[in-house]
């Protein structure tokens, strides 16, 4: 902000940092200066940062300024750290994250140097915000060359500080992970971040409660961790056996959408949109589609309001239309629930 010398211009809708050249004291947290100081110098100010492909700058004539060699690296792939890795990564350790994350996405390679102080200073990643680590972590896991990401992660022992669960062996939980990842960069499917989470909470061997709990810690949102517990149920009753029209019908669209483009290319689908066309062809999209409703019911059974059995006997209901034992017509439905009412309803 603009105690840090940064300002926001607004040119033509669109949104343009301005922020002086600076350079920064000590991170005694290992993740924000104590102090930044103003300067006039852009070399200075390239001083500060992360890597050398990152300290390139460019004026308005378009000539480009390389202090750090950052322009040969670029051309030949390689991350390096500017100046001394060891004290850039003491600085902040989400640096090490980003190492990675950059392999992941361009396919580059982390210069030895730098590689060998991530190793060092791998358990500084505690002093780094969750949500900082996750954001990192989630693009790091979405990258086209995650096997050049995957290798360093493991190597540099990086990967044993990103679970703080006792009795998890790291190791092969991020080799599961690798894996299923792999197995969807090589049939050139789009990483959706909720299947890479979902790939690590099943490797992880959790159930949807445990998942839930384990992504609220990593601070997703709520609709996140609905969708990825949806997964992870729907994972597992596919693997029971073939879906039947009700667990299709209370599972999401765009989760079975998700997870039927993972599904097809393991070929254990014949179709690509299998699971998301036998939902449309249901007899309901929802609830509100049924033929009668709450007040109905209560009208012909002579029901009085706050019945607590009447959202089960119409959600039996629900299920036999779903199932196709019943037809979605009123007068059936409403026959049904008469012949139900004894054992859902309160006397």
């Amino acid at each position: 902000g603009k105690k840090h010398g940064t300002i926001v211009v607004v040119y033509k809708k669109e949104n343009y940092e301005i922020t002086t050249f600076r350079t920064e004291g000590t991170y005694s947290d290992r993740r924000r200066p104590d102090q930044v100081n103003f300067v006039r110098n852009l070399r200075e100010d390239t001083l500060r940062r992360d890597f050398t492909i990152n300290a390139l700058a460019l004026d308005r004539l378009g000539r480009v300024y390389d202090y750090h060699g950052g322009e040969q690296d670029l051309q030949a792939g390689i991350i390096r750290a500017v100046g001394t890795a060891l004290e850039r990564f003491d600085e902040d350790a989400l640096r090490m994250m980003r190492a990675l994350r950059f392999a992941s996405q361009l396919g580059f390679e982390i210069e030895s140097q730098t590689f060998e102080a991530i190793g060092q200073l791998a358990p500084n990643l505690s002093y780094v915000s969750i949500e900082r680590i996750r954001i990192e972590l989630s693009k790091l896991m979405q990258g086209d060359y995650l096997g050049t990401s995957y290798k360093a992660l493991t190597e540099s022992g990086l990967c044993a500080y990103l679970l703080s669960m006792e009795q998890v062996d790291a190791l092969s939980v991020w080799q599961q992970v690798y894996e299923t990842l792999a197995a969807q960069i090589a049939a050139g499917i789009a990483r959706d971040e909720r299947l890479v989470w979902w790939a690590l909470v099943k490797a992880l061997g959790l159930d949807s409660a445990q998942a839930r709990a384990f992504l609220r810690d990593w601070k997703h949102s709520n609709p996140f961790i609905k969708d990825v517990s949806d997964l992870l149920d729907l994972d597992q009753a596919f693997a029971a056996g073939p879906l039947d029209a009700w667990q299709l019908y209370q599972m999401p669209a765009h989760v079975l959408a998700i997870y039927e483009t993972y599904a097809y290319h393991q070929a254990w689908l014949s179709q690509p949109h299998q699971l998301t066309q036998a939902k449309a062809q249901l007899p309901l999209a929802s609830r509100s589609d049924l033929a009668i409703n709450g007040q109905k019911v209560m009208e012909a059974l002579g029901l009085s309001r706050g019945n607590a059995g009447l959202g089960r006997l119409l959600l039996e209901l629900e299920r036999q239309v779903v199932m196709g034992d019943l037809a979605n017509d009123p007068a059936g439905l409403l026959a049904q629930a008469q012949e139900l009412g004894a054992d859902y309803l309160e006397s």
